[in-house]
């Protein structure tokens, strides 16, 4: 953030905002999931990631060193809201409906272990990256990111629309 004239306490309060909203996004992506979509966590998994796209969008366009203090907020909150609902619902429900009974904790797991790596090696990938395309590179790879999310999510609709067939209504 001292890229744009941000500096650290301020980036502190700002990156905190994420955490908290992300919050809000996980329960509302399951409670939509159960609500509109008969547990089917597929359709809220893509329409999260594809508003993530524009909320990264606007962040890149409109964050800068002059950027009021609440618009700042409200993108990384954005942000932070629609990362944490497909990361709920891939962590945890999705993986456990969508694989046979016998499985589910390792499934599980391993959704859990490759979200840690990821998250661990993220802080060298993003360090690289802006060394070497800068900020613009950075958004973009996370749009490209979101855009291959979606491609895979997608390909679970059918299965996990075939298994709340046979679900009992709640």
């Amino acid at each position: 953030m001292a890229d744009r004239g941000i500096g650290n306490a301020r980036a502190a309060f700002l990156l905190s905002s994420m955490p908290f909203v992300g919050t809000l996004g996980g329960i509302s992506s399951g409670w939509i999931a159960d609500r509109f979509f008969k547990g089917c966590c597929t359709p809220v998994n893509l329409i999260y990631l594809f508003c993530l796209i524009f909320s990264l969008a606007g962040m890149y366009h409109f964050i800068n060193a002059t950027t009021p203090i609440w618009i700042m907020i409200t993108f990384l909150s954005l942000v932070g809201f629609f990362v944490d609902g497909p990361q709920n619902l891939v962590g945890g429900v999705q993986t456990s409906r969508l694989t046979v009974q016998e499985s589910v904790s390792a499934a599980c797991g391993f959704t859990g272990m490759f979200g840690y790596v990821g998250s661990a090696l993220s802080g060298f990938g993003v360090a690289l990256l802006v060394e070497k395309y800068g900020w613009h590179g950075f958004f973009v790879s996370c749009i490209v990111s979101c855009i291959i999310a979606m491609f895979f999510i997608a390909l679970t609709w059918k299965k996990e629309a075939a298994d709340a067939k046979l679900l009992k209504p709640l």
